[in-house]
């Protein structure tokens, strides 16, 4: 095989290689489930955190309200028991009772603003958690189709590189080197096949003697357009 030929087939496989290596980039990302998925987990995940949120809100404001009852009922009793005489004690605690009813009023009314809150946060989780079972178990069969082709992808990056690697045993390293220079600065594309009288490339027509030149496969062409390495079949 020429050196041209060479770097072209090196080229194939160059290509075939790092289409493979973005295809498992890609399947590695989505491994962990789609976007839409992802969304719908992190929306759960939210909205369950706000339920038990107002629920403790609900549970605090029931244990104050409850324990201001018992207080309440304490107080009334001493002030109805006759054992305070003292004007100023007494009007006090008439003060600290209705304080504490003021106070019980507030907090029964939180709770029932939280009750209503976490009725209405529970429908919500309960049909966010349905929709996200869902897309878990739509999600598990592609799974499955993802980890299959991940196993299917790695060997076949492996067999390239392989290839790849006997491939490089055959080619000089001038010509290796220009090759690696060019496939840096042409987007992946260092060798570009002749079309009858134009660069398969950049789709210019090359003079005569160049397209002489090539087909002879006497020694690297490059394109007088722009200057990958021309090769003809």
């Amino acid at each position: 095989m020429n050196p041209i030929a060479e770097l072209y087939r090196l080229q194939e496989i160059d290509t075939a290689w790092a289409k493979i290596r973005q295809r498992i980039l890609q399947l590695q990302k989505f491994s962990g489930g789609s976007a839409q998925l992802l969304k719908a987990r992190e929306e759960a995940k939210v909205a369950e955190t706000e339920l038990n949120q107002t629920r403790k809100e609900q549970r605090e404001a029931e244990t104050e309200a409850n324990s201001l009852v018992e207080r309440i009922r304490e107080s009334e009793e001493t002030l109805m028991s006759g054992q305070v005489r003292n004007p100023k004690e007494l009007e006090a605690l008439q003060s600290s009772v209705e304080s504490m009813r003021r106070h019980k009023s507030a907090l029964d009314d939180r709770g029932v603003e939280a009750m209503v809150k976490a009725d209405e946060l529970s429908k919500k989780f309960a049909a966010q958690s349905a929709a996200l079972t869902d897309q878990e178990t739509e999600w598990t069969t592609k799974q499955t189709s993802i980890d299959d082709e991940l196993v299917r992808r790695k060997k076949e990056y492996a067999y390239l590189k392989n290839v790849r690697e006997e491939a490089l045993k055959t080619i000089s390293a001038k010509y290796l080197e220009q090759y690696e220079y060019l496939r840096g600065r042409k987007n992946g594309i260092a060798v570009a096949k002749l079309e009858e009288d134009s660069c398969g490339a950049c789709h210019m027509q090359l003079p005569v003697g160049v397209v002489g030149s090539v087909r002879r496969n006497s020694s690297l062409v490059l394109c007088t357009a722009c200057g990958r390495i021309l090769y003809a079949e």
